[in-house]
């Protein structure tokens, strides 16, 4: 006996034939997500090397492999992308399959569609969502956890294009009075929401007068050591750390502070800039510090086991819609490799610096 069956439906005034089965869609799509979470795991740990990848195409195509063929397969082996790293991704990925499926519920009266029957309904689910005059971001969000749990590739699907540099609304608009010492802490720091809400006292390591060491945990499950320097942000956190041991507080800020609607990822964003520029500054006083920041960073890659693939010494140019969005708000169009990859390993923990410029200098 067949756990599904055909039911018919009218839908937009047409007579639609709808496969039902007998869970319902959520609990079904949700429980697939579910098997996806691989938490703690590093995603390039489980990337396929380009060498083995092209070993691997030229031994199909010699088989007589047809091209469509062999992009299955290889979609098939590169299994890290079928995987869930973060639980904010996760949760992200949940909030996304609720929505769909109660868009689906509405529109076919049931809960009990099959994942056969949902899945031609993906890019008319985007359609209405971007005629709603939703921004890029949330419309590749959307895309990528549908795809992400029906096994389908974004490509697949009509959607805006996402840029990094892009404008977006005021970032200052829901500042708080309240928030207003944890804005000051996140320009400092540079750490992330959660990150802030999770600073301890303890986490923060004084090695000069002018440098200090932030411990925290980050996306991923990552151990990052943030790097801060300069005699007005050692000053800053020693205040902070004071005013928390006055009130026998564990944490730099109270659980009021943690939890404000502002815009701290702008704060994030601030911290990343006046890096870099501090580091630029310092680069053109002294020519003899490029080869000490060059050093730094070479450091770091290999104290955190990785490759530094990019040429330092290569200036990095936007180009395209970037580089015509960078103008729009009066930002360079060509930024110091150095410079950048400092911010990238340690304020932003991210190792590359197309990212650091693209979604935090080009703000």
């Amino acid at each position: 006996m067949s756990k599904f069956k055909i039911v018919n439906r009218i839908i937009d005034g047409k007579n639609v034939e709808v496969e039902i089965g007998h869970n319902t869609l959520q609990y079904v799509l949700i429980n697939r997500l579910t098997g996806m979470r691989f938490f703690g795991t590093k995603k390039h740990k489980l990337k396929i090397k380009n060498s083995i990848k092209k070993a691997r195409i030229k031994n199909l195509k010699d088989k007589g492999f047809s091209d469509e063929e062999i992009e299955k397969f290889l979609d098939e082996i590169v299994i890290y992308k079928w995987r869930i790293f973060t639980e904010s991704s996760f949760n992200r990925y949940i909030k996304v399959i609720k929505r769909f499926c109660k868009y689906l519920k509405e529109k076919f009266q049931t809960s009990h569609l099959t994942m056969f029957e949902a899945e031609k309904y993906i890019q008319e689910y985007i359609d209405v969502r971007e005629a709603r005059g939703l921004s890029a971001d949330t419309l590749n969000t959307d895309l990528s956890a549908l795809c992400k749990v029906f096994g389908r590739r974004t490509i697949e699907f009509r959607h805006p294009p996402r840029h990094g540099a892009h404008l977006k609304n005021d970032p200052t608009k829901y500042n708080t009075e309240t928030g207003e010492t944890t804005r000051d802490v996140g320009v400092t720091t540079g750490l992330r929401r959660r990150e802030l809400a999770h600073l301890k006292v303890d986490d923060i390591k004084f090695i000069d007068s002018e440098t200090v060491h932030i411990f925290s945990i980050g996306k991923g499950g990552k151990h990052n050591r943030t790097v801060l320097k300069g005699i007005v942000a050692v000053a800053k956190l020693k205040e902070y750390i004071s005013r928390a041991e006055k009130t026998g507080n564990d944490f730099l800020l109270t659980k009021a502070e943690a939890r404000v609607p502002d815009g701290l990822h702008y704060c994030r964003a601030m911290c990343a800039q006046n890096t870099y520029y501090a580091v630029l500054q310092d680069m053109e006083n002294d020519p003899a510090k490029r080869a000490e920041y060059i050093q730094k960073i070479k450091d770091e890659f290999k104290r955190c086991k990785r490759k530094l693939k990019e040429n330092l010494d290569k200036p990095y140019r936007l180009r395209g819609y970037n580089r015509e969005a960078a103008l729009s708000i009066g930002k360079p169009i060509v930024y110091d490799r150095v410079a950048a990859m400092y911010v990238s390993l340690f304020i932003l923990h991210h190792f590359r610096t197309n990212t650091t410029i693209l979604h935090y200098l080009v703000k």
